[in-house]
């Protein structure tokens, strides 16, 4: 890490693997905003020739330029997030089943985590859906204690060890922009390894420093800024959208771009089509009019005819002429028909569940399963992902606790989706015990979010039912026994 040349060729030579990445991610991250490709474009994606037009004033009647965005990846991505994360995914030990106690380790590992949990996994597969992959990033803070967060995807740069067949992180770049105490912007490099982290700086470009070049970060006291770790690997963890870490947007990009221009186009019409085209006969009306030039010099400004209908609404004819009207005809059947293909299409191709289904109401398990089929296809190719991300991560914490890494942790993942809970809940009650225990039952019930905590719930009840037993039989008992017993008053005794 002290070899200043070498760590430069390091980050020159993630650049343009990164170039194509960022292009990827960023397009998926304004999609998700809402900043589809038609607030660039336009309709017709003819922005050159619609200035060209306006600027000559000779269209405009044609000037509408509605840039409809639709925001159907957003839809997309919550609707997968929430599918998998609304109920975060849990983790237990082997074994761990037992209500009454929870296992000490288990324990531990829970309260290091901490209650973050779920807004950091939501946030991650956002991002991974957004660009192919996500990043956390975990510390000791100065307190002393465990603590993690998501970055943004755009500030990190992997370097893999392709000498394995299994990808294996060897360095890291993290890259962002700050200010410094003295207020001046620059750009931050951090250099990770499993071992160290060096710290370089580039200052902004300005006239005096056309090319600045990277270098080592100086701490006050003087050296260099680069500072050992003990976390025993590179700490910032990948979270993968699928195998291939490729972001959800390309599978359906080209239908939502069709989408927008078609409604954009559509919105340009009615704007534009409901002004009246003026037919005129014989015009003998003013060619030219007087206007003032920067100087504040009249001059005679040629008058354009059309404008000059839009702004006015009359115009004056001689006796000779005339004025006829048209208006325009919307091909809305056409339009119409189109957009329903492109709606039908959309949602398979995106792996998505039709917010507006042809059938809706309390339908049968079966319809739900396979409104979902797809959905869940796509939620099972990011769940396989994330959970090695996830053991990977409740390493580092086993780690920071200062355990055997190897421990090996079940974890448990639920959909959040419609049920027909009246079916699902039939389904369990008849299902005998010996094929399902009550604890599985209690696990899978519709009704039930905190199965462990019901289970609790359940086995105090019990017990609590069981001892009100047992007192009533004691009780019950002891009365026989003294009715039983003779009395002292009766008999026994000589007149």
């Amino acid at each position: 890490m002290q070899d200043l040349k070498a760590i430069r060729k390091l980050i020159e030579n993630t650049e343009s693997q990164y170039k194509t990445f960022a292009a990827s991610a960023q397009q998926g991250f304004d999609y998700y905003g809402n900043q589809d490709d038609i607030e660039r474009t336009g309709a017709a994606a003819i922005d050159e020739i619609n200035g060209y037009l306006k600027k000559k004033g000779a269209n405009p009647l044609r000037s509408a330029d509605n840039r409809v965005s639709l925001n159907r990846h957003k839809i997309v991505v919550d609707q997968k997030t929430g599918y998998l994360f609304s109920v975060p995914p849990s983790f237990d030990l082997p074994g761990g089943n037992d209500t009454d106690k929870v296992d000490p380790l288990l324990q531990k590992v829970k309260d290091t985590i901490g209650t973050q949990w779920p807004k950091v996994i939501k946030q991650l597969g956002i991002d991974a859906s957004n660009t192919g992959k996500a990043w956390l990033a975990y510390w000791v803070n100065e307190a002393g204690e465990f603590d993690y967060w998501y970055i943004n995807p755009l500030t990190v740069r992997p370097i893999y060890d392709r000498s394995t067949v299994k990808k294996r992180l060897k360095y890291l770049v993290r890259v962002y922009d700050y200010l410094t105490d003295t207020g001046d912007a620059v750009t931050r490099y951090e250099v990770w390894d499993d071992q160290e982290v060096a710290y370089l700086i580039r200052p902004a470009v300005t006239a005096q420093r056309p090319k600045p070049q990277i270098e080592f970060e100086t701490l006050p006291q003087g050296g260099y800024n680069i500072q050992p770790h003990d976390y025993g690997r590179i700490p910032f963890i990948e979270f993968q959208n699928n195998a291939h870490a490729v972001g959800d947007l390309p599978m359906y990009k080209d239908i939502i771009d069709a989408t927008d221009k078609l409604v954009s186009g559509f919105c340009n019409d009615v704007d534009d089509l409901q002004e009246i085209i003026w037919v005129i006969k014989n015009y003998g009306g003013e060619r030219s009019e007087t206007d003032v030039d920067a100087e504040g010099n009249e001059i005679q400004k040629p008058v354009d005819l059309l404008q000059m209908l839009k702004a006015k609404k009359w115009v004056a004819v001689d006796e000779n002429g005339g004025v006829d009207t048209v208006r325009g005809d919307i091909p809305y059947e056409a339009r119409s028909a189109l957009r329903d293909i492109l709606n039908e299409e959309f949602w398979p191709a995106a792996m998505a569940v039709n917010p507006n289904p042809e059938k809706v109401g309390n339908q049968s398990g079966e319809f739900m399963e396979h409104l979902f089929n797809l959905l869940e296809l796509k939620a099972g190719l990011m769940e396989t992902e994330f959970r090695d991300s996830i053991d990977e991560f409740l390493r580092a914490v086993l780690h920071y606790l200062g355990v055997d890494e190897s421990t090996q942790f079940t974890q448990t993942w639920k959909r959040t989706k419609p049920q027909n809970a009246e079916s699902i809940s039939s389904i369990i009650a008849s299902t005998p015990d010996t094929v399902m225990s009550d604890e599985t039952k209690t696990k899978l019930h519709p009704l039930i979010d905190d199965w462990q905590g019901e289970r609790k719930k359940i086995e105090k009840e019990q017990q609590r039912k069981e001892q009100n037993t047992l007192d009533l039989l004691a009780q019950q008992e002891k009365k026989q026994a003294e009715e039983q017993q003779p009395n002292a008053n009766d008999g026994g005794g000589e007149t």
